[in-house]
């Protein structure tokens, strides 16, 4: 009898334990389990984040290119180009037709929240699409920003969780590589241009400054730099194709002064009275000359302000990057920025702030269109700003045969005192 007593008595302590046990294994999984739904919860409405930027990114870049191909089209600008990009980004039509925007009829804000909904119900959640507010704007001179906010609410009812927040994707999209709009627009579909960012400076100067010059001949003042000074002259180093770079050949002696007439023209950093064989071909007295000017430089001597240029920047901007019509482009504070010129405008507005500019090349343009006496920068060629050629010793034919250039544009590039 004690014996069962005691069995009694010890069952009587034990189940109620072992029932704790098990009730605390079985709450220790559901906790786990909690967890994990928790943070599959979490990686999924991060996830929405991450792609809302690249649909931004994609879907901008495509809407972008689907109004220029409408500008292009029909010959007009757009009636309010932030109005119509999220038009086309929130719905995929262009004033309500899905035809007049094919890149993005398919792949919009609508499709992509049908996407986003769908893989959310294969993994066991639901989501609700509050609100969605989007803004388009100039974000700089070239890239166009697309400001989206979504409200999102994500729930697991089985797991009673949920999340409620704003994404907000700021996205600036580039412009480069894409169509201007104003190119077929103002020559009626014949010349075309894409954009691309100028990798040079903008700002051109001379040089050096001399004090002395001889006149030098409108044809011979232009040549690839060789740098020497005046003592090491050989007689083999004489090229009338190059422009001598040295330092003071007066006292080098005659021997060097021959020497150095027979280049194409000569800048030297001393040489306070020109050597009569250098009559006609020398900038002197030109400080840090030989530092200054590196060796096989292309340059031009500017006998009117006794300087030395390098136009090897200006030359790369006004011609075509390569055959498919790809153009440098620079910032401009009066130019028209990209979303003006799908509007059809020429000059800078007020609501966009960042324009651009480059230059019209006019050995593109039929005969019939071209404006000889107007300003190459464009928006100004289009307003009919008159320009003026620049001095530039055949430096480059496209100098001689069509470059012209209004004075505050000449301030802008830095060349005004070659006007």
């Amino acid at each position: 009898m004690k014996g069962l007593f005691y069995s009694i008595m010890i069952s009587m302590f034990i189940i109620p334990i072992l029932a704790l046990i098990v009730f605390y294994s079985q709450t220790q999984v559901q906790n786990i389990d909690t967890n994990i739904r928790a943070n599959e919860l979490q990686y999924f409405s991060e996830s929405i984040e991450s792609d809302l930027i690249r649909f931004l990114k994609i879907n901008g870049k495509r809407s972008l290119i689907s109004a220029v191909s409408y500008v292009i089209t029909n010959g007009t600008g757009l009636d309010d180009a932030q109005l119509r990009l999220v038009e086309m980004l929130e719905n995929g039509t262009l004033y309500g037709s899905a035809n007049n925007a094919p890149l993005v009829n398919e792949k919009n804000l609508m499709t992509w929240e049908e996407n986003i909904s769908d893989i959310a119900s294969s993994l066991g959640f639901y989501i609700d699409f509050k609100s969605v507010q989007i803004n388009v704007t100039q974000n700089d001179s070239f890239n166009v920003l697309f400001n989206t906010t979504i409200y999102l609410n994500i729930s697991d009812n089985n797991a009673k969780m949920g999340i409620l927040k704003n994404v907000t994707a700021l996205v600036p999209v580039s412009i480069e590589d894409i169509e201007d709009p104003i190119f077929p627009l103002k020559t009626y579909g014949r010349v075309f241009r894409f954009i691309k960012v100028s990798n040079v400076s903008k700002s051109n100067s001379a040089l050096v400054v001399g004090q002395n010059v001889s006149g030098l001949p409108p044809n011979f003042n232009y040549g690839y730099a060789f740098v020497k000074s005046a003592i090491d002259l050989q007689v083999g180093d004489t090229n009338a194709s190059r422009i001598l770079i040295t330092d003071d050949l007066t006292g080098a002696g005659p021997s060097k002064i021959t020497i150095a007439a027979g280049f194409g023209g000569v800048v030297s950093e001393g040489d306070n009275i020109i050597p009569s064989l250098l009559i006609g071909k020398s900038i002197t007295f030109a400080p840090n000359a030989m530092s200054i000017i590196e060796n096989e430089t292309k340059i031009y001597l500017d006998s009117a302000s006794k300087s030395v240029w390098d136009l090897s920047n200006l030359t790369i901007d006004i011609k075509s990057v390569d055959k498919n019509y790809y153009h440098y482009y620079h910032n401009s504070s009066t130019g028209a920025s990209f979303l003006d010129r799908l509007e059809g405008r020429t000059n800078l507005s007020a609501k966009y702030i960042y324009g651009i500019e480059t230059f019209v090349n006019l050995e593109e343009f039929p005969n019939e269109i071209v404006k000889g006496s107007n300003s190459v920068i464009d928006y100004k060629y289009w307003n009919d700003t008159s320009g003026s050629p620049i001095r530039n010793g055949n430096y480059d034919p496209a100098f001689d045969n069509w470059f012209k250039i209004d004075h505050n544009s000449a301030v802008d590039y830095g060349i005004d005192s070659l006007l």
